[in-house]
């Protein structure tokens, strides 16, 4: 009897243990026919190499071209100034070296990498997602074989930012603050705004500080005598710095990556301004709300769902999230739906409070599947709110 109450328990894990694997695994393998269907219904090209080219819009082609030849040492010739340097390297470095040692064209290289990140951000997120097996599931399910799905599966940033993001927050969930600095160093390398991730960390050294009874005001002073702890946040900007010195050596201008912002239509405004203006843009014909009014309402629900972390008491990825909407927003409304869907706090919230009930979670679930195959028609056509 003893031995069969130990062996209970070491099966249901192992059963846990094989789900926790499958589960993301059944959603790549739906979220590749669900995308290949819809690929196939507007294109008479068959084959994965057409498909995976066919999904590489918009800024896919940007980390192509970093891919394959690097960045230049000036504007593009014939492209009004434009150049890649606005495009962090990490994850172009990344493809590059795979295809190094997989001699197969760019695009389907960087699409299984894109897919293999993703796979892995799920297994990461089975912990912050409190081990909830429904959150879990709709999470797996967005990410994979989801509606946006096919920004993560790609050509973009998207999938290694969203692995980073959570391996980040894994790291401070257990206070291991070394690997989130590192993790952080990556994060800064794959997208200016993950730099803002530093914050999240010194937060949650505050909070354990806190939680051992150490008084406010002599944080500063306890964090100073933690030399441990001032690395993780030292080397959070790594990469950052990194990329600046290395544009510095070869650009002659460490900030090109935001001086060349400009090329493409991005100067300093009001972010008030820019979602009053989306939202202002109604349609001319039909019912449908435009792509201004599209962008305007993902950074109006991005930062609610940033207000219910910081309710949650989840400070620090509260901050990171509204960062990461408000920096991009004081530009312009450019590629919103897509910054917010990347962010792993919010999507990993939505997940939660959608399985809450059994009908949400299968209705959920439901609208995943099937908005899959006519978002990633609508974004192989060029739908301008999707970029």
């Amino acid at each position: 009897m003893a031995l069969e109450a130990v062996a209970r328990p070491n099966a249901g894990r192992r059963f846990v243990a094989v789900a926790v694997v499958t589960v993301p695994l059944a959603f790549v393998v739906s979220g590749l026919a669900i995308r290949y269907a819809a690929f196939a219904s507007v294109s008479a090209e068959p084959g994965f190499a057409a498909y995976a080219q066919a999904l590489c819009r918009w800024d896919c082609a940007w980390y192509v071209g970093i891919s394959e030849h690097g960045y230049e040492r000036f504007p593009i010739p014939g492209q009004s100034n434009v150049g890649r340097w606005g495009f962090f390297p990490l994850y172009p470095m990344l493809v590059a070296a795979i295809r190094s040692v997989f001699p197969f064209p760019t695009i389907l290289v960087a699409s299984i990498t894109s897919i293999a990140c993703s796979y892995a951000a799920c297994l990461v997120a089975w912990p912050l997602l409190e081990k909830n097996m429904r959150a879990y599931v709709l999470y797996c399910a967005f990410l994979l074989s989801g509606p946006f799905s096919y920004h993560f599966t790609t050509f973009l940033t998207e999938p290694l930012f969203v692995l980073l993001t959570s391996c980040v927050f894994l790291a401070l969930k257990r206070s291991s603050y070394l690997a989130a600095g590192l993790s952080s160093a990556l994060l800064s390398a794959t997208r200016l705004v993950g730099v803002l991730v530093v914050f999240a960390t010194v937060i949650q050294m505050f909070r354990d500080y806190r939680a051992k009874g150490g008084p406010t005001l002599s944080f500063p002073r306890w964090l100073l005598g933690r030399p441990d702890l001032l690395v993780a946040i030292f080397i959070s900007p790594a990469g950052l710095f990194a990329y600046v010195l290395f544009l510095h050596l070869t650009v002659g201008d460490g900030f090109a990556f935001l001086h060349v912002q400009r090329a493409f239509g991005r100067v300093a405004g009001n972010p008030l301004a820019f979602v009053w203006d989306g939202l202002s843009a109604l349609p001319t014909t039909g019912r449908l709300p435009t792509a201004p009014q599209w962008s305007a309402l993902a950074a109006l629900i991005g930062l609610a769902l940033s207000a219910v972390l910081a309710v949650r008491r989840q400070y620090g990825a509260a901050l990171f999230c509204a960062c990461c909407i408000i920096l991009p927003l004081i530009t312009n409304l450019a590629s919103m739906v897509r910054y917010v869907v990347g962010l792993a706090p919010l999507t990993m919230l939505l997940a939660m409070l959608l399985s809450v009930s059994k009908l949400t979670y299968l209705a959920a679930l439901g609208l995943f599947l099937s908005a899959c195959y006519f978002m990633t028609v609508a974004w192989i056509g060029g739908y301008l709110a999707l970029v």
